[in-house]
């Protein structure tokens, strides 16, 4: 008998698009991130060699992983990670296709 497979992923963020949300006291469109759908990911952390490896504004916060998702990988300037109340850029993606997992570098948005 196979082996439960199990899911990992314990934490919820939100996976955003760079876009524009309606501002609810005047009625008009601005700069914002509207919300895509949920995103499971579980914590990786961040060694010193990650963070000093772009410049100072734009270095890694945050690793995470999530599951494979090909749109994401590949138009990944178009997305956000909303994590509490803090939005981050992915920076760099790095894809585990034998597991099905990205991991995701992130960094503060501007």
């Amino acid at each position: 008998m196979p082996k439960r497979q199990t899911n990992k992923l314990k934490w919820k963020a939100d996976l955003c698009m760079v876009g524009e949300v309606i501002d609810p006291e005047t009625d008009r469109p601005v700069p914002g991130y509207p919300k895509v759908r949920d995103l499971k990911y579980n914590n990786i952390g961040v060694t010193a060699a990650d963070k000093f490896t772009f410049k100072d504004t734009n270095e890694i916060m945050k690793k995470i992983e999530v599951r494979l998702d090909r749109e994401v990988e590949n138009y990944q300037d178009n997305y956000r990670v909303k994590i509490k109340e803090k939005v981050y850029d992915i920076k760099r993606i790095y894809v585990r296709e034998e597991d099905r997992i990205m991991e995701l570098s992130l960094s503060y948005a501007d």
